[in-house]
């Protein structure tokens, strides 16, 4: 009776037009056979928000019991979350949400992970299939869905709706390939809520998955490799830029044996600034516009530039894509096709090709080490550092009350943090004076939202880098204004009793946008500071809220005492950083206003404040751009 039964569910369900004969019987729920599909694949956590529109999956994920969910409070801070874990373990980071409100929500984490290169697998609960299938001109589907498949397949690499359990294995094959394959993002998955429930064969009897998502780069042409072989060979002032795209262990060992067999001087971007010690005596520092002086001057005056896995967006390159780099010829290696078409000119030549492959190749056709021939150009990069060190920036006006220096916060972090400490930062204070000023070393990892640079990134990206590495010290650098909008994830800091150093830099408000409007807008304040619309809470009472031990950091001559003091502290804690309105972030590359009027952006290695026309002429053996003297008349 009961086989009757399920027989009569399969012919309802139309099985066995997926090809199921009469004793291949679905006995279990397509939830359960995704729950262990994750699990079989080395997922062993995921964040999640519980809503109608999943509660099949989040109920076979808890009976299967191989896989972690850890509940966040907003769908927003659980792909935030997940991709912290990503970034960490090196594994695809995956989030579950809801339908409707929760999949909205998802968006932003969504498009941080995507711009970032960041593997995630986001599982959309949605109305029913009925609903989905029947209401495609409908704003709303069902009760509270909608169509999330349009609206996230321009921001991510896959997005599709499972509509049939036919084709649940297909796609799931297919979603994570699409995470994780040549340059990484985001796979969306839509899974309506009565496809969770629906019966499925065990997992041989699933149809094959479909042809992948691998878009993988065309063979690199030997003549292209020997024409890069013969500029470096001749090269006086080589240098690489190395980005995020070098992280995975094949390719950064390549570039590790490069930069050690030729000795030619690196860049890091923002992204990469933990692959190699701060101080290893080939890093010259950080270029763009809030980079080093003396990175952005050593890069204007190499006349090779290779540049391997950044897409060296407009704050590493500066305004004028065609003054970068300027004396060099600049070769640009990326998986990402699409990326090279912003590069045309004599002077560049772009490569299609993984890092790891064009490394391999090129260290394969240059047999000769360079060291020899770069002694000067080794002792070119020295003077120019030891010219233009790296500095604290100043702070503009006196301030009124007792408050400290976020520079002087970073250089206590650099001598009280573990070597295998991980550190994320949201915007503002934390992301700028971090970047700028923290030196990384050992094994320690460092990392934001850097495309997107959404505020709120930093806090749940944190839990979920707790997740992935438990057992390591784990600082969240925020801000008064970055915390707010994620505020609510302190809950979960709590609930599952995670050992999180949080800084909030307090400058009474959105400290960037305050200097803009001052710049652009002749101090005309609005929607930035208490003053002008925007009020923030009591961070003492923030901390008792949610169970944190506060610390409070006012007095300039206690900065390292305190930092050391709550690093220590066994349970959360939550450090109040007192600071000026009036900090300056510099150096900074800054528009200047003519005395005509007219707006002149400067030579990427001018930064503000202006050093004197002599000193950069001498750094640049008397090749000062036109600009540098235009500003200053």
């Amino acid at each position: 009776m009961f086989t009757r039964h399920l027989r009569n569910r399969a012919r309802s369900r139309g099985l066995r037009s997926a090809g199921y004969m009469s004793d291949e019987l679905p006995t279990t729920p397509a939830a359960d056979r995704t729950a262990s599909w994750l699990a079989d694949r080395g997922v062993d956590t995921i964040f999640c928000v519980t809503g109608a529109g999943n509660l099949a999956l989040v109920d076979a994920l808890s009976r299967d019991g191989r896989i972690r969910l850890i509940f966040c409070h907003h769908e927003q801070a659980a792909t935030m979350a997940a991709q912290g874990h990503a970034r960490v373990t090196g594994k695809t980071g995956v989030a579950l949400v809801t339908t409707g409100g929760g999949a909205a929500n998802a968006l932003t984490g969504v498009l941080s992970a995507q711009l970032d290169s960041i593997p995630l697998l986001v599982i959309l609960g949605n109305e029913s299939s009925y609903h989905c299938k029947n209401m495609q001109n409908f704003r709303a589907y069902g009760v509270q869905g909608f169509d999330a498949v349009s609206v996230f397949r321009p921001i991510s690499k896959f997005a599709e709706r499972v509509e049939d359990a036919e084709h649940l294995h297909s796609l799931l094959c297919n979603a994570w390939l699409a995470a994780q394959d040549d340059r990484p993002g985001t796979a969306v998955l839509d899974f309506p809520m009565d496809i969770q429930r629906t019966y499925v064969s065990s997992a041989d009897a699933w149809a094959p998955p479909g042809r992948g998502f691998r878009k993988s780069a065309s063979p690199i042409e030997r003549r292209v490799v020997g024409e890069f072989a013969r500029n470096l060979a001749s090269a006086k002032r080589p240098l690489l830029y190395l980005g995020n795209g070098v992280r995975d262990s094949a390719s950064l060992e390549l570039a590790r044996g490069f930069i050690e067999r030729h000795k030619v001087p690196f860049l890091l971007s923002w992204s990469a600034l933990d692959l190699f010690d701060d101080n290893h005596p080939l890093n010259v520092g950080r270029a763009g516009i809030y980079g080093d002086r003396a990175a952005n001057i050593i890069l204007q005056k190499a006349d090779l530039l290779l540049c391997l896995g950044t897409r060296l967006a407009i704050p590493q390159v500066g305004y004028d894509v065609n003054d970068f780099a300027r004396q060099a010829d600049k070769w640009v290696i990326d998986i990402d096709e699409i990326e090279l078409t912003k590069f045309t000119g004599s002077r560049w030549h772009t490569v299609h090709s993984s890092a790891e492959n064009f490394l391999h190749l090129v260290s394969a056709e240059v047999e000769s080490p360079l060291d020899s021939q770069l002694e000067s150009w080794h002792a070119d990069c020295q003077q120019v550092w030891n010219a233009l060190p790296r500095v604290k920036p100043v702070v503009t006006a006196e301030p009124t009350t007792s408050c400290v220096h976020s520079v002087d916060v970073m250089e206590a972090l650099n001598v009280c943090l573990p070597n295998d400490a991980i550190i994320v930062t949201d915007v503002g204070a934390g992301l700028l004076s971090g970047h700028s000023f923290l030196r990384p070393r050992g094994k320690q990892r460092l990392f934001t939202s850097q495309g997107l640079g959404e505020m709120g990134f930093g806090l749940p990206a944190s839990i979920g880098a707790h997740f992935g590495a438990p057992g390591r010290p784990l600082i969240c650098l925020n801000t008064d204004g970055g915390i707010m909008f994620n505020l609510q994830e302190l809950q979960t800091v709590r609930t599952y009793n995670i050992p999180l150093k949080l800084f909030v830099f307090n400058n009474q408000g959105y400290a960037m946008i305050r200097i803009s409007q001052s710049n652009l807008f002749g101090s005309h304040y609005v929607g930035v500071d208490p003053d002008s619309g925007i009020g923030f809470p009591d961070f003492g009472q923030i901390a008792e809220t949610f169970g944190l031990r506060h610390f409070e950091l006012s007095d300039p001559s206690r900065i390292e005492t305190t930092v050391e003091e709550s690093l220590k502290f066994e349970g959360a804690s939550l450090v109040e950083v007192i600071m000026s309105q009036d900090q300056q972030y510099q150096p900074r590359l800054a528009t200047k206003k003519l005395a005509d009027g007219t707006l002149s952006s400067p030579p990427l290695e001018d930064l503000d404040p202006l050093i004197p026309l002599q000193v950069l002429s001498d750094l640049l053996d008397g090749r000062v751009h036109p600009r540098s003297r235009e500003i200053r008349d």
